[in-house]
């Protein structure tokens, strides 16, 4: 706990600076800012800027700012020590090399950020919070439990949208269990981002990465919703995710596919929405469409139903299906666009085209070998 003036480490980021030791008033509680002020100096202790992909970083702003809009539903005041999320002051305006923006009252909005304050601003931008609840009123902020690591799976954690679920990418040896295992797994989420064992990207890549935020939300938060500032819901609930992908390749690479050619392959996905998938009068199934440029998409007729029930969240459910069907468009590189079908007596509907959730896209080389462009220099990656 600080006290005004207080220069010790947790006071403050910069320890020992007077001129920027604990900048809050004696009288408690005291009010801040949470976009402006709080979440700036939550997100770059919670995670680290430099080796937590961006993506992960975002989820981790909208995690943080779950749970404190969670405690303020409540009523109950956070404090400022680990009891609650790690809020440093200063923390922000210390990450390397050390900039103090020149817009003090709206830090994100200075022309003078470096390329680590940048990350943190464009995390926290979009607003957003994980929303639970019964429609109409599942709108209400979750209790968005979450920590440093776990192999293998998460723990349930008291909540019905932090139940267990498999975290196939957090599978090497060497991981320990770092936290409670409640909810998002903080290097979990850095993983699935950059589709590699290792949360900083240096183990060996996982065949399987998730480009969006509300993905790996979806994964580790069950029959959630991720809204704006507005309320508006920025998620449907009819959502997947795969979690491994197998391709029957020596490196589980996907291989060069020839026309005339078949190609087994096999899909874990774990259903990431509101409702559970049953077998009841309407029927699940993988399939995929392809696409190359020039030529637009064509789906596919081959189909891998479900025979279960499917819940949201756990256990996931593994699909294989045999690629068979190469359009006649040529050699090159296509683009294989797994997605979920509903089944219905009344239609049929694809979930990317109908409920708006993304399709898995996969390049392949089609009758090969095909050009790869490989840029030398990333700069500036965000």
């Amino acid at each position: 706990m600080c006290s005004s003036n207080d220069t010790s480490y947790g006071c403050t980021a910069l320890v020992g600076d007077s001129s920027h030791a604990y900048p809050y008033g004696t009288n408690n509680p005291v009010t801040i800012p949470i976009e402006t002020d709080y979440l700036l100096d939550v997100v770059p202790k919670e995670v680290s800027v430099e080796a937590f992909h961006p993506t992960a970083i975002q989820a981790q702003a909208i995690a943080a700012r779950s749970y404190a809009y969670w405690h303020i539903r409540q009523g109950s005041t956070i404090n400022n020590s680990t009891q609650f999320q790690v809020f440093v002051p200063y923390a922000f305006e210390a990450l390397p090399s050390a900039i103090f923006p020149d817009n003090p009252g709206n830090p994100c909005a200075s022309g003078n950020l470096n390329n680590d304050q940048r990350i943190v601003c464009s995390a926290v931008a979009p607003r957003c919070y994980i929303a639970y609840g019964t429609y109409p009123n599942d709108d209400l902020p979750a209790f968005a439990e979450y920590f440093a690591d776990i192999r293998d799976r998460t723990i349930s954690g008291g909540q019905s949208y932090l139940i267990a679920v498999d975290d196939p990418i957090s599978s090497h040896p060497d991981i320990v269990q770092d936290g409670h295992g409640h909810g998002m797994s903080q290097r979990g989420a850095s993983r699935w981002a950059r589709g590699n064992r290792g949360y900083q990207g240096t183990l060996d890549p996982w065949s399987v990465r998730w480009e969006r935020a509300e993905q790996v939300l979806a994964h580790y938060y069950t029959g959630v919703h991720v809204r704006d500032a507005s309320g508006m819901r920025l998620t449907p609930d009819y959502r997947w995710n795969p979690l491994r992908i197998t391709w029957n390749t020596p490196d589980n690479h996907p291989p060069i596919m020839y026309h005339g050619g078949s190609y087994p392959v096999s899909v874990q996905v774990q259903n990431t929405g509101t409702y559970d998938w049953p077998i009841n009068g309407q029927w699940w199934a993988l399939s995929y469409r392809w696409a190359k440029a020039g030529f637009g998409e064509i789906a596919s007729s081959n189909r891998a139903w479900t025979t279960v029930d499917v819940p949201k969240g756990d256990p996931p459910y593994t699909f294989s299906l045999t690629i068979n069907d190469i359009p006649n468009w040529g050699p090159g590189a296509y683009t294989l666009k797994f997605d979920m079908l509903l089944f219905t007596y009344g239609g049929t509907y694809w979930f990317s085209t109908t409920y708006g959730w993304p399709t898995y896209d996969v390049s392949i080389c089609v009758d090969g070998p095909c050009k790869v462009y490989i840029p030398l220099v990333l700069k500036n990656y965000p």
